[in-house]
């Protein structure tokens, strides 16, 4: 007899990985895609999308007393190279006239249905700037 499939209300499983993790004076937060409520993610393009996975990540070392300011490193991929225009312009809007992370950017298939991209950063948990 087949097993029949979990209806949607039933919990979900959590990955096994930390969503922030600091050492020393370093913050790394995990890859975030444009995740909204209930895990579904949020929007149709990637503009929206990149703006979304800032936001989660904002949240993320906001948790940890840090703000978008204090990225110093962020690796990002996109799940289709002709978005790189529109992802690189939302993410530059994002930090405004900040100095911008270092970064690094691929293209990669995602493990997520619909997710157009997924960002990672690392900050510093100083008050000091390079």
């Amino acid at each position: 007899m087949p097993h029949a499939s979990a209806p949607d209300s039933a919990p979900r499983r959590q990955p096994n990985f930390s969503m922030v993790r600091q050492a020393g004076e370093l913050v790394f937060v995990s890859g975030q895609m444009a995740f909204g409520e209930g895990f579904r993610i949020v929007g149709d393009d990637v503009a929206t999308q990149t703006r979304t996975c800032l936001e989660n990540i904002e949240r993320q070392l906001a948790a940890v007393g840090l703000a978008a300011r204090d990225i110093v490193k962020a690796t990002v991929w996109l799940t289709r190279i002709d978005d790189f225009a529109a992802f690189d312009a939302a993410y530059g809007a994002y930090f405004g006239g900040a100095q911008l992370p270092a970064r690094s950017t691929v293209r990669a298939d995602l493990m997520v249905p619909g997710a157009l991209v997924e960002i990672e950063a690392v900050a510093r948990a100083t008050g000091s700037r390079p």
